[in-house]
């Protein structure tokens, strides 16, 4: 499996390491609906949009190659873990409701 985490060594050790437990917990969720083997990549990725003040308004990308699809969330937000979280929700959205098609035989 190919994990990345582009665009955050501009953060604090606090929020990576913050953000690396995010990843952790998504891909474990992942595992307990899907094989792990059926990962292909995780990418997660930071880019800074716009400054106002000391304040940055941040966008997070988050991509999930398996073999059951592409699962993926952008969200902006001038909070980086927050966007970070809502992508996490995102994605664990669209993992639920792939695992759901795949119960009612629909792919």
């Amino acid at each position: 499996m190919n994990v990345q985490l582009v665009g955050f060594d501009k953060f604090s050790i606090e929020i990576r390491d913050h953000i690396n437990k995010i990843c952790a917990r998504l891909l474990d969720k992942y595992k307990k609906m899907f094989d792990e083997k059926s990962i292909k990549a995780f990418k997660l990725s930071a880019d800074k949009l716009r400054e106002r003040g000391d304040h940055s308004l941040f966008e997070i990308k988050c991509y999930l190659e398996t073999s059951h699809g592409l699962f993926y969330a952008v969200h902006s937000d001038w909070k980086v873990l927050d966007a970070v979280e809502r992508v996490e929700e995102e994605i664990l959205k669209q993992i639920i409701e792939k695992k759901e098609r795949l119960k009612g035989g629909k792919k």
